[in-house]
């Protein structure tokens, strides 16, 4: 994450005439100073911060700020902490920043203000987060385990885990004890801005949640509108087979149970076929044509760097689809995760493994479960995941290779868009099945066509003057001629596609 600049604080010198209890200060709690060293000697009945000096902010301010015990800074910090802030106490800054990189993730918010603390005797990172619900969290990011200890309990916080904190509770790393204080001993407020470095982000953060709320907003008023409509399979054009297997494969079974008992029900699909052929669509329209929980991720989303956390990823994911039976788990770009067995990555072999395990379980025990999957590379995934039993219906998505399938693409592409009363339909559909066009290649020249109409209409220059109002739309036709800019484009985009050579490169050729 990028660190903006550190802000400037100062305060002033903290003497005889600054030092003044305050009203609700039980009378006892009298502070007595030395004239000569103009520093704290000694609180009765309070322990007190010995050879503390804050007269002025000399270079040396800071270190002797350090002198201060970390549980009490930590304390004063909190005390001014709002929801969306974050405290990170370590040795230096750019360990800091390596840690809240490792934990920019866990954070449910954007963060507005980062308080740092730095202390040279803490041989670990720790990070507190101020939660929307004005609850502490506490997050390890280090790669040994925390212990925390609350009343009587114990707990051990692994590396990426987070807790709750509560005043009371005492975190133990390595030979550092830190208690979870309401406040310090004394009154600190003069001097946070010495022994902690504030990042106030609130400038950038706030334009972007702005856009945020704005977008949420006319989501919801589109949707009432009734241009809300969730993706289906009446939005999938060209794959009619396609969808017909997945139907009888997975949304009856799901539907009508009673129908299958006495029926071995395969639990393991995959789809392959080029790229841009619509498997992803696929299986968003059939996660809105079922009822069951739907689960979607891209094969290396479950990779880690840590040993056997892979593993551990998928089992936690598939735990997650048994408690919310009937599941559907989606998986793009498999082959990342389901390459062949014996080479020289043998976590990757584990993970394989595991994933066979898995779907053998599901199978085994009869779980209403369904694992879909798409790859460009069918050719390259491992023979056990692939047999009968786990992953063994293979379906193929296919470019469109019928006129009447791309026009379905075609027409799903261009409903929402005005095209000339005598528009030759038939003739570009025969020119996109030439090309051999991909779905994502017939969205892509449909859009490209789009922009070649602004700029035919003005639409863009009446944006740049500040003219453009919505009745410039109103007469806007998309016209032959726009289409056939967008197609020639695109081969020329196809066309012009080159790779560097590899080695050397004879200058003389």
């Amino acid at each position: 994450m990028r660190i903006n600049p550190v802000q400037n604080y100062y305060c002033t010198p903290y003497t005889n005439k600054n030092l003044q209890l305050k009203k609700n200060v039980a009378p006892n709690l009298t502070a007595t100073i030395s004239p000569k060293q103009k520093q704290i000697d000694k609180l009765p009945n309070y322990r007190y911060y010995s050879g503390v000096n804050f007269t002025g902010l000399q270079s040396s301010a800071l270190s002797l700020a350090k002198k201060i015990p970390l549980e009490d800074r930590l304390s004063s910090i909190l005390q001014i902490l709002k929801q969306g802030d974050v405290v990170v106490v370590d040795e230096t800054l750019m360990s800091a920043q390596k840690s809240l990189k490792e934990l920019s993730g866990s954070f449910h918010s954007i963060i507005k203000r980062l308080f740092y603390i730095e202390d040279d005797n803490l041989k670990a990172s720790l990070a507190l987060y101020k939660n929307h619900s004005n609850e502490l969290e506490a997050y390890n990011p280090n790669k040994f385990s925390f212990v925390l200890k609350s009343g009587k309990s114990e707990y051990t916080m692994n590396s990426g885990d987070s807790f709750y904190l509560e005043t009371g509770d005492v975190l133990n790393f390595g030979d550092t004890t830190l208690s979870i204080k309401e406040q310090p001993l004394t009154d600190l407020s003069m001097h946070r801005k010495i022994f902690a470095k504030m990042f106030d982000f609130s400038k950038e953060v706030e334009p972007v949640i702005k856009r945020q709320n704005q977008k949420s907003i006319h989501s919801i008023l589109q949707t009432f509108a009734g241009k809300g409509k969730k993706l289906s399979f009446a939005d999938v054009g060209g794959q009619d087979s396609v969808i017909d297997s997945l139907k009888k494969g997975i949304i009856y079974p799901i539907k009508y149970p009673e129908a299958y008992r006495n029926t071995t029900v395969n639990h393991g699909y995959i789809m392959y076929g080029p790229p841009g052929t619509g498997k992803t669509l696929i299986a968003q329209a059939l996660a809105n044509e079922t009822n069951a929980s739907f689960i979607k991720l891209n094969g290396l989303e479950m990779e880690s760097k840590w040993v056997g956390a892979s593993e551990e990823n998928w089992r936690k994911l598939f735990d997650t689809a048994r408690e919310n039976q009937p599941a559907i788990i989606f998986i793009d770009e498999f082959d990342a995760v389901a390459k062949k067995r014996g080479g020289m990555d043998v976590y990757g072999d584990k993970v394989v493994n595991q994933l066979l395990t898995l779907m053998s379980d599901v199978e085994k025990n009869g779980d209403d479960i369904f694992v879909i999957t798409a790859t460009n590379r069918l050719d390259i995934l491992d023979s056990a995941i692939t047999r009968s039993g786990r992953f063994g219906k293979h379906i193929e998505v296919k470019a469109p290779n019928t006129k009447d399938a791309v026009l379905k693409i075609f027409d799903i592409h261009t409903k929402n868009k005005a095209l000339d009363k005598d528009f030759p339909k038939d003739l570009v559909a025969d020119e996109l099945l030439n090309m051999q066009a991909t779905g994502a290649d017939i969205a892509y020249i449909v859009n490209g066509a789009n922009e070649h109409a602004f700029e035919r209409a003005g639409i863009y220059e009446k944006m740049e003057n500040g003219t453009f109002t919505q009745s410039d739309m109103e007469n806007l036709r998309l016209s032959y001629e726009d289409f056939q800019t967008a197609m020639s484009e695109f081969l020329s985009g196809k066309n012009n596609v080159s790779r560097k050579s590899v080695g050397f490169v004879n200058p003389n050729k």
